[in-house]
């Protein structure tokens, strides 16, 4: 499948609450996936997540990332699908609900469907 890993861990770290519950849910070491946040704030020239004693929480830049970055691993997904015969999956959207979660909200053969991830 195409993807960007960068974006998968940024995802779940928003979506875990923090550094180790996002390593533990993608089977990482916690030094890999801090370095893997830390390059994508390099590279974007902001502070992505406010670092707390009790986990992390996105910025409003966080925010902003996280629509994005869910939009791209969905597109990436529609296309790994096109690409091997299997069909356009479900568009899915992922709208951050703060506190490490997320809504993940899909429409599929009518129905709208709704699920909260995360703590």
């Amino acid at each position: 499948m195409i993807s960007d890993n960068r974006l998968k861990i940024f995802v779940a770290v928003a979506e875990c609450g923090g550094f180790t519950a996002a390593a533990h849910r993608l089977k990482m070491s916690q030094p890999a996936v801090s370095q893997s946040v830390a390059s994508l704030e390099g590279e974007a020239g902001v502070e992505l997540f406010l670092r707390t004693r009790s986990g992390v929480e996105l910025t409003g830049a966080g925010q902003l990332f996280y629509g994005y970055a869910v939009r791209i691993l969905s597109l990436y997904e529609s296309l790994s699908s096109e690409l091997t015969g299997a069909g356009v999956l479900p568009e899915q959207t992922r709208l951050p609900l703060g506190g490490g979660r997320s809504a993940a909200v899909s429409v599929s053969r009518g129905k709208i469907e709704i699920e909260i991830i995360g703590k």
